[in-house]
């Protein structure tokens, strides 16, 4: 009987012959007037059939065809044998690379594709990217922590906020320490640990008491998974450093080699944290001083290596820890002298300044520079032997100068330093004839000494400064230091500055600053509600703000320091042959593509209850968090239609996954009858209007009808 399952020919009816596994009609059966038909072989073995053909010996039958047998993946409309190893991409035989996490595991022609973690041709992945208008700012406030009910008066910040994933949950938290405006910024601090994407507290330490006025670093120090918080503890003028689980448990404070307490002071500085001899395992780097991954010291140098305050001692180490000689081993660098990782003096320049310092290729010659910035000035060193190349050249408006950004302001391909002094905000250009690319003027009198961050929000190819001074949180336009925004902002200021990142894991950048009210040493007076305590993160009012990284883990981020997950790299990506920057985040066009997926209703109770439901898809590249808006319509999508309500999801949508959603109609407003039309838009608010920016905006509607019989 036809299409009965066969071995041979004689397991079928008369007329019909066994093909693939099944009776099929026999050749002759078929009609004389099919050429393939009458030609076909009256016996072939069933293995070989491919519908009305035998395919030859090395051959296969694939899609309806006699191909040559292919061991591996058969790839696009001509049906290529992909070689060992290789996959099929957008209909084209594509050899993965290295295994990757990030994209800057990879070369810059490549990407990291996160399904199966290689490296791929960026020209052979389909890509979901959504690209802004560029030039549009409008910051809006997403959230304020301005107190807590642990240590209340405890809500000055006057440090730079960090933010990472501390519990693993796919949502940053944001850390900094705090203090109580009665002792001043060098009393006993509250170390302070919430949300990056609402603001909420997730928990204290007020014991010990932290040195409010240090920095904190993030990340996992012993390689076990879960990372640590790195600070000074009180009293700052003899504090030791301590290290904190990610549960504000206390893990350890430091201690000399002997066991006695290790302590010192470190006021005004911030640690960093590297990975100095690959094996693992973290160390901590304070001025030019090491201490092991438990707190131990390693070795110890110049204590307050890489400080550009005070008068009285320099107490404001920001060394960094960077291959400054492309040796492919981690250096630690300050002003003007830089050690190997066991200690051993690479390079000083005795009688110059000591001063804050940032890393970059300024001469595009492929090796590193180090900026300083030091007693007024900035001059650049090479990086091998710290000989001067460039500079010194006074920062206009005076001041000391605070620590130093690195990013291409003006997009011609060679990164600029920006530096804020006492009375101005500046950008250093090697390549101009005055090395000045711009000023504007600021204020901060109090200290002088405050940084910056850098970032290209609207991914034109030139970076965007942020920067707070005693009166205002400004952004300036990167190529000529137009005010693009400012939001009123005091800060008695030290060495803070705005951090750039994903803060809340949304897929775009938000601006994370610190704010303190106990002193005010601004000198307007119009009026301006400035004075807020604690910390702010703005957002894009219109969501136009580009991707970035979740994370800037400590003072001195740039980067290639820190993974994603707060794990240390062994071996460090050099950061000047992919990104070129220092304090900045890369910028990122990924985007989510919403979809809705097998929408049902269920009337069986109609007209006394109708639910409606919708299956939410993301087919993107980045997550959508929780909230987001679900609308149903009854009508037909573009004819007349009348809102029913809208539904918000509540779990995270990673790309790839799918959530459901649904909506109990009013009895009031379902209508009777049958193959009665409703739809469905995803990213919808209830006005037509959506909160994400997607790759395709197009196919956000699904459309069906459902019966109701006016049956109770």
């Amino acid at each position: 009987m036809m299409n009965t399952p066969c071995t041979v020919n004689g397991d079928c009816s008369s007329g019909e012959s066994c093909r693939d596994g099944r009776c099929q009609p026999a050749p002759d059966a078929l009609g004389a007037g099919d050429a393939t038909v009458r030609d076909a072989p009256m016996m072939c073995p069933p293995e070989r059939l491919c519908g009305r053909d035998c395919c030859e010996l090395g051959q296969e039958c694939y899609d309806g065809l006699c191909l040559p047998i292919c061991p591996e993946v058969r790839c696009g409309p001509m049906n290529t044998c992909c070689d060992a190893g290789q996959l099929c991409l957008s209909d084209a035989c594509v050899t993965p690379g290295d295994n990757c996490e990030e994209d800057f595991d990879c070369p810059v022609e490549y990407l990291c594709e996160p399904d199966i973690a290689r490296c791929l041709p960026r020209s052979s992945a389909e890509r979901c990217e959504y690209f802004p208008e560029p030039g549009v700012f409008v910051p809006t406030q997403q959230w304020a922590w301005t107190e807590s009910t642990t240590v209340p008066a405890s809500v000055h910040v006057m440090m730079t906020p960090v933010t990472g994933d501390l519990d693993g949950d796919g949502i940053p938290e944001v850390v900094f320490n705090t203090y109580n405006a009665t002792q001043s910024y060098g009393g006993p601090g509250v170390l302070r640990v919430v949300r990056g994407d609402t603001g909420e507290e997730i928990f204290s330490v007020s014991s010990p008491a932290v040195c409010p006025e240090h920095g904190v670093a993030l990340g996992d120090l012993d390689g076990d998974g879960s990372p640590e918080i790195v600070t000074l503890l009180s009293p700052c003028g003899n504090g030791r450093m301590a290290a904190f689980a990610s549960d504000g448990a206390l893990v350890w404070q430091s201690r000399n080699p002997d066991g006695t307490p290790w302590s010192g002071n470190l006021q005004f500085g911030a640690p960093s944290i590297a990975d100095l001899d690959g094996d693992g395992r973290a160390e901590i780097v304070i001025g030019g001083e090491v201490l092991e991954y438990d707190g131990t010291l390693r070795w110890s140098r110049r204590r307050g290596a890489a400080s550009n305050c005070c008068t009285d001692a320099p107490r404001s180490a920001l060394s960094t820890v960077y291959d400054i000689d492309a040796d492919g081993s981690l250096e630690i660098v300050a002003g003007n002298i830089a050690w190997e990782a066991d200690g051993t003096l690479l390079w000083e320049r005795a009688g110059e300044s000591d001063g804050f310092v940032a890393i970059g290729d300024f001469f595009a010659d492929d090796m590193p520079d180090v900026v300083v910035v030091a007693a007024g000035t900035v001059r650049i060193l090479r990086g091998s032997d710290g000989e001067p190349l460039w500079g010194p050249i006074t920062i206009p408006g005076g001041g000391r100068g605070g620590p130093p950004t690195v990013a291409d302001f003006d997009d011609d391909g060679l990164p600029e330093i920006g530096v804020a002094g006492a009375g101005a905000y500046s950008v250093f250009d090697p390549m101009e004839a005055d090395g000045i690319l711009w000023s504007q003027v600021t204020e901060d009198q109090s200290s002088n000494i405050t940084g910056s961050s850098v970032f290209d929000f609207d991914g034109d190819g030139s970076s965007e400064v942020v920067y707070n001074d005693e009166c205002f949180m400004r952004i300036y336009r990167g190529r000529d230091g137009m005010v693009l925004s400012e939001v009123p902002q005091h800060s008695h200021t030290l060495v803070e500055y705005p951090v750039i990142a994903d803060v809340d894991a949304d897929g775009n950048a938000e601006i994370l600053f610190a704010g303190n009210a106990a002193v005010n040493t601004c000198s307007r007076s119009d009026g301006l509600p400035r004075r807020v305590a604690g910390v702010r993160v703005f957002q894009d009012s219109e969501d136009n703000w580009v991707g970035t990284r979740p994370v800037w883990n400590q003072h001195t981020y740039h980067v290639t320091n820190i993974r994603l997950d707060l794990s240390v790299p062994t071996t460090e990506r050099p950061n000047w042959r992919r990104f070129n920057s220092f304090r900045r985040n890369p910028q990122s066009f990924d985007a989510p593509n919403l979809q809705p997926r097998e929408i049902s209703a269920d009337a069986t109770r109609c007209p006394a209850a109708l639910e409606l439901r919708a299956q939410v898809t993301n087919t993107g590249a980045v997550t959508v968090s929780g909230g987001l808006a679900v609308s149903f319509y009854s009508g037909m999508e573009g004819m007349e239609s009348s809102l029913l309500g809208t539904a918000r999801t509540v779990e995270r949508l990673l790309p790839g996954a799918a959530t459901a959603v649904a909506l109990d109609v009013e009895p009031a407003v379902i209508e009777t009858g049958r193959g009665f039309p409703w739809f469905v838009r995803v990213d919808d608010v209830g006005d037509g209007s959506g909160e994400h920016n997607e790759c395709i905006e197009t196919d956000n509607v699904a459309s069906a009808a459902y019966d109701c019989l006016g049956v109770d």
